[in-house]
This record gives C-alpha cells, structure tokens and sequence, in this order.
C-alpha cells in the first residue's frame, strides 16, 4: 500500500524526533512516496532481457546492412541514374556541336 505525504512527513517528524535528522532522511529513502512502485530486481532483469534481446535483432540487422556486396549495389543503384544524366547531356552537347 502506498504511504500518502502526510503519513511521510509524520514518520519523518517522529524519526527525527527520536533518531536524529540523518537516520530520519535516511528513511524517507526507503519509503515510498504515494503513486510510486518500486522496481524490483526481478523487474530490472526483466528490462534487461528484454532490451538486450532488441539490440540483438537490431545487430543482425545491421550486420546485414554493412557487407560490401550491399554498400556496392547501392551506390550502382544510385549512381546509374547520374550517369546516364551526364551521359544524355553530353550526346545532346555534340549532337548540337556537330548540327549547328
């Protein structure tokens, strides 16, 4: 069950009171505000799990994307529309030199 603010602060007064201000604080550490869940170890493994099995799926993704055959049919998929541009300019420039 969550402890509301004011039960808080009443602990801590009475902490306070017969412990000294430090053992006090060092309560309100450990008590949980109202609304707020505490994540357990099991949580975090939990997390952990699930994060490393993602950036393992995005590892092999990536892997993949890095081969050279890749890098290689991209730039040719790319640069072939350039080519064949500067290609097509350059037959209408002679063709114009050699008609006009």
């Amino acid at each position: 069950m969550a402890v509301s603010d004011a039960r808080r602060l009443k602990l801590y007064e009475q902490a306070r009171a017969h412990w000294g201000e430090e053992t006090a604080e060092v309560l309100m550490e450990v008590v949980v505000p109202a609304g707020q869940d505490m994540a357990t170890k099991a949580d975090l493994d939990a997390a952990v799990a699930t994060l490393s099995a993602r950036m393992d799926g995005v590892d092999s993704r990536m892997d993949g994307l890095a081969t050279k055959e890749y890098v290689l049919r991209t730039l040719v998929v790319a640069l072939v529309p350039v080519y064949l541009g500067i290609l097509g300019l350059f037959a209408g420039v002679v063709g114009l030199y050699f008609t006009g």
